[in-house]
């Protein structure tokens, strides 16, 4: 039992390929017919015998049938020739067609993806939006805001204070600038008066000390006489021996010179020793209150201050100083 089913495509493709129509099979089975009836026709004639009225009629009549017949042949021929450039017009159009289509197709995905890509950006856009209408309305519906034109006025306040508060900051900037060169100005001063301050009562106290050391000397009784040593003892310090020769001019004694036998000094070339010698200890040995006094300068100065009470220190420390050099000497003496 033979099988009903559809062909496939490729099998129906061929046989609608090699199907012919009535119309096109007519003229070649015609032609065909005529051919065969001419052999047959030629084949019945006698050799010697002369063809006949109705021979020759029946002879043109199939010429004339042979030329329609391949008349009507060549028209379907040419027929099928035009069908078949027409056929491959149509399949080119259908080509350009199909491409034309294929493109429009691509287009309309690629724009299909880029209005697919602006639908979700406006609906992000919209969620935003929805949700700062929210905020707003949250802002706008409380109770306790005041409008906007009073909102509008209370910033120009806020910012012309500002605005004055920066002039008043510039304004104080400049006035402690100057206050603080001002006050840098003072405490200069205020140290170099210091600086001589102390210089002249240092002198004034050089010079006390120089008068108490003679009043002492004057006071006390003639010391016992002592050799004076060469040159080979312990130096004295310049001060000493330019002090020693200023008193003795002063007082107009001479100086006695040293030699290798003991001598009496007398009474006035003692005391004039004695000054001497605490005026050369006060001028030529350093005071440890003396540095004292310089380190506090240079705190002083870095500081800014100046203490009472170490003011009265330095005094103290310059006084005890003083009568240092004096007793030593009164004990050497004694």
């Amino acid at each position: 039992m033979s099988s009903w089913d559809l062909l496939d495509e490729r099998s129906e493709t061929e046989l609608h390929k090699a199907r012919l129509l009535n119309v096109e099979e007519k003229p070649f089975k015609r032609i065909t017919k005529r051919v065969s009836a001419v052999s047959s026709l030629i084949s019945k004639l006698p050799d010697n015998e002369a063809p006949s009225d109705g021979t020759l009629r029946s002879t043109e009549q199939l010429q004339e049938d042979l030329t329609l017949d391949f008349a009507a042949f060549d028209s379907s021929i040419a027929r099928l020739q035009f069908l078949h450039d027409a056929n491959a017009r149509e399949r080119a159009r259908y080509d350009g067609d199909k491409q034309r289509i294929l493109d429009e197709c691509q287009a309309v995905r690629d724009r299909n993806g880029q209005l697919r890509e602006q639908l979700e950006g406006a609906r992000a856009t919209l969620a935003q939006r929805k949700k700062f209408d929210e905020l707003a309305d949250k802002i706008t519906s409380n109770r306790l805001l005041r409008p906007r034109e009073d909102q509008l006025a209370n910033l120009a306040k806020l910012e012309e204070e500002c605005r004055e508060l920066e002039r008043e900051s510039e304004t104080y900037t400049e006035t402690w600038r100057e206050r603080r060169d001002q006050f840098n100005r003072i405490m200069d001063e205020g140290m170099l008066l210091r600086r001589q301050i102390r210089d002249e009562k240092e002198e004034v106290d050089r010079r006390e000390g120089m008068n108490e050391g003679t009043e002492d000397d004057g006071a006390l009784p003639a010391p016992t006489p002592r050799p004076e040593m060469q040159g080979s003892a312990t130096p004295r310090p310049d001060g000493a021996d330019a002090g020693l020769q200023k008193e003795e001019e002063e007082g107009g004694a001479a100086v006695t010179p040293a030699g290798d036998h003991l001598q009496v000094p007398g009474v006035s070339s003692g005391r004039a020793s004695k000054a001497a010698s605490a005026a050369g200890s006060v001028a030529a040995t350093p005071k440890p209150e003396q540095e004292e006094m310089d380190h506090e300068d240079d705190n002083g100065e870095e500081d800014g201050e100046v203490s009472g009470n170490e003011m009265d220190t330095d005094e103290a420390h310059e006084a005890s100083s003083s009568s240092e050099p004096e007793t030593e000497k009164m004990e050497v003496d004694d």
